[in-house]
């Protein structure tokens, strides 16, 4: 190796040795001014684990006072208020911010329903529907349905419900369906509340709604069970016979009839009515022709009959003394007899019976919270 090559590698390896010297006192001299400007004990949060308790504690309410209980802001609204705040002045009120709207909380039952009696499924509609809609869609999907059904909507603006029918317009967001269980007819049957259910159900999906709770079954016709063996305990109706060896002229009944105050009606009955229309008790044909008007003038009968429905009168006690006094009445007019079902004359034994039964069987209704004559009783001791 010549003189000349061993100077090179002399330089070469100088340079190096300075570069590597330069590097080490710039790193040393940057971690100095980063030590000055962070002091060592300063923690990271985001990489730290363990015990939280030295972590900031966040305020119970925001800077400038309290928001409303249940309500919170969003990044969203904050941003908002940020860029409202920035604008020149006069401007910021020319933009408004709404909250979103608060859920809809479900209405009660209507004071007319009860749940004994009625199974009552709210649908919820997120958009209003039209009455006039929703009408002729559920009476698509409930036209083959065999039990009283009722429709409700709520009204908004005036917080009640209100009855609907095909006459019935305007949009809602709250419907209520009222299946009655119970009248003279029996309960109603599984395939009939199945078919309720499941229409509720279709209508809801075909509105893109949510219907509030579909009843238990087996609740529901355990319920409606009871109370049609109730019902039928106390169904009882009270009548007074009037027999004639002769034949009675209707032209006679009419007149005698219409003179008391009875009126012969469309179910082919003479009715006696209180003065809100309530009927109190009846005056049929004991036979099987119904009396008509076209042909009263002509008919001829042997036997008549007077009802009371227990059931359906509020004071049933009074209206047998008045049926009792009409009887007696028209069986000396007819020239007839007076006589219970079994033919035997009506004694002062039968009308305390009588009078027995009808409180026995008042206080029953009274006692399950079903007043004799009231609207439940009405709806449930219907045909």
């Amino acid at each position: 190796m010549d003189t000349l090559q061993i100077v090179l590698i002399g330089v070469i390896a100088a340079v190096v040795v300075s570069v590597v010297a330069f590097n080490k006192w710039q790193e040393r001299r940057h971690r100095h001014r980063a030590d000055r400007a962070f002091p060592g004990n300063l923690r990271d949060p985001l990489l730290e684990r363990g015990d939280d308790s030295d972590a900031p504690s966040m305020p119970d309410e925001p800077a400038g006072g309290k928001y409303e209980e249940g309500t919170e802001r969003s990044h969203d609204e904050a941003d908002a208020d940020e860029q409202a705040a920035t604008l020149p002045d006069g401007k910021r009120n020319q933009q408004t911010y709404q909250q979103p709207p608060r859920q809809r909380v479900r209405p009660p039952l209507p004071d007319r329903l009860d749940p004994r009696i009625d199974c009552c499924i709210r649908i919820e509609a997120v958009e209003p529907i039209e009455v006039p809609r929703f009408w002729a869609a559920q009476a698509e999907v409930f036209d083959a349905i065999t039990r009283p059904l009722r429709w409700y909507a709520f009204d908004d603006r005036e917080n009640q419900w209100r009855r609907i029918n095909g006459n019935a317009v305007g949009s809602h967001h709250w419907f209520l369906a009222a299946l009655q269980l119970v009248d003279r007819r029996g309960m109603v049957s599984e395939g009939d509340f199945l078919h309720y259910t499941r229409g509720v159900q279709r209508l809801a999906d075909q509105f893109r709604s949510v219907p509030a709770g579909i009843p238990s079954r087996a609740e529901i016709l355990g319920n409606a069970k009871a109370l049609d063996r109730f019902c039928a305990e106390v169904d009882v109706q009270i009548a007074i016979n009037l027999v004639a060896m002769q034949p009675m002229m209707g032209s006679h009944i009419f007149a005698l009839a219409e003179a008391e105050g009875l009126r012969l009606e469309g179910d082919g009955s003479f009715h006696a009515r209180a003065t809100d229309s309530r009927t109190l008790y009846v005056l049929n044909n004991g036979e099987a022709a119904l009396f008509e008007r076209s042909t009263m003038a002509g008919m001829r009968t042997r036997r008549l009959s007077l009802i009371l429905d227990l059931p359906r009168v509020i004071d049933a006690a009074s209206e047998f003394e008045e049926m009792m006094r009409f009887a007696t009445h028209l069986a000396k007019k007819l020239e007839a007899d007076v006589v219970d079902d079994n033919g035997r004359p009506f004694g002062t034994e039968s009308v305390d019976a009588i009078r027995a039964r009808i409180r026995h069987y008042q206080t029953r209704m009274s006692e399950e919270g079903i007043p004799p004559g009231g609207s439940l009783a009405r709806r449930l001791f219907s045909a």
